[in-house]
């Protein structure tokens, strides 16, 4: 049998909170999901894509380039000057 080996990862408090909250009461520790994902990745040679489903933010900028409500601009140096328009 392959050697075990530990990982660790840097989290914030409260996205741990949340996180333990629902590995636990799904019957699973922090090691049993980090386990299965790292096995998946592994295995597929492919981050899961429902772990990159984009916020609504992202989705708004989708429809605006499938729109082509994009701002133009003539230069780097008029795109930087509006960039920084409010600054």
């Amino acid at each position: 049998m392959a050697v075990s080996r530990m990982v660790q990862a840097r989290v914030p408090g409260e996205i741990q909170e949340a996180a333990n909250q629902v590995i636990h009461a799904a019957g699973l520790t922090v090691s049993d999901v980090v386990r299965v994902l790292m096995t998946r990745i592994a295995q597929d040679k492919v981050i899961p894509a429902a772990l990159f489903q984009p916020n609504a933010e992202t989705l708004a900028a989708f429809t605006e380039v499938e729109r082509g409500d994009l701002t133009r601009f003539r230069s780097v140096d008029a795109l930087f000057e509006d960039l920084h328009a409010d600054d």
